[in-house]
């Protein structure tokens, strides 16, 4: 990595992917509640929308990328960058497809373009793996970053809009909230659990300049103490909530979560780009 580049300039790489993992994750989890859950065409195509218009920020990031050869460990494959823009591109189409769908087309016929929607998020999520992870340790390493990560943004993001669709519908049943807030727990216990393997597997360089004096005290107050004790302490009031059914107070503490999870997420994806550890 070029040792001038500082935590500032990383930030066009880490909006590329972040925008990505918000979206793709949000629609992986919506559509995974709508299925089990039943939360209705409503919820399924306005959420897609929104993910839609998060995909059109990222393309606009996209647009203004540097070169990240400069900025990593080593030189990143246009080839690769460029098949990550055309499957996000893809991704937006498939979005507002599943909108459009939801709001038109028949059940059978919304599912499978949610299918089709979600395959292709799921690749998304792969080719940024594909094209940032070589110069990080490879693309798995990669994987175990921007997968979990795409999991609690998604959950995170996903339960915050399912608290407000109960303003729409508020005959809706409060068992695919609290499903929603497992799922969180879920995450967050997933996040906990690539943190530590990456800690425990890394004793390079990496691992003494994450831990170390420059940028020992972000990764403990921000990518563990907000990311996961802060975010897991705010689920639990975000469940108590739930559980006896008080809608408006659940989606205040989602909307502290999805702060918590974003406090988390950007300083974990600044410090895996200048550390290659993926926390």
């Amino acid at each position: 990595m070029n040792p001038h580049s500082g935590l500032p300039e990383l930030a066009p790489v880490v909006a590329l992917v972040l925008l990505a993992e918000f979206a793709a994750g949000t629609m992986i989890v919506t559509y995974l509640l709508d299925a089990l859950e039943r939360v209705g065409r409503g919820f399924a195509g306005t959420t897609a929308v929104i993910c839609a218009a998060v995909m059109g920020l990222d393309l606009l990031v996209a647009a203004g990328l540097p070169e990240t050869g400069a900025l990593l460990h080593g030189p990143v494959s246009s080839g690769d960058v460029a098949s990550l823009i055309h499957w996000s591109v893809g991704l937006t189409v498939m979005l507002l497809a599943y909108g459009l769908f939801c709001a038109a087309g028949t059940d059978a016929a919304r599912h499978v373009v949610g299918i089709a929607t979600v395959l292709v998020a799921a690749m998304v999520l792969a080719r940024s793996a594909i094209a940032f992870g070589p110069p990080l340790g490879g693309a798995l390493v990669a994987a175990a970053m921007f997968i979990p990560a795409a999991l609690l943004a998604g959950s995170a993001t996903a339960g915050m809009l399912l608290g407000h669709w109960y303003l729409i519908s508020p005959d809706l049943s409060f068992r695919p909230l609290r499903r929603a807030v497992y799922l969180i727990f879920f995450a967050v216990a997933v996040q906990v659990a690539c943190i530590g393997t990456a800690l425990a597997l890394n004793h390079g360089r990496g691992r003494e300049e994450l831990l170390g004096p420059s940028f020992g005290l972000l990764f403990w107050l921000l990518v563990v103490g907000s990311g996961v004790v802060f975010t897991a302490g705010v689920n639990g009031l975000t469940l108590y909530f739930a559980r006896i059914r008080a809608n408006q107070p659940a989606t205040a503490m989602l909307y502290v979560l999805i702060i918590t999870v974003l406090m988390g997420l950007v300083p974990a994806h600044l410090l895996f780009f200048r550390t290659a550890v993926p926390v």
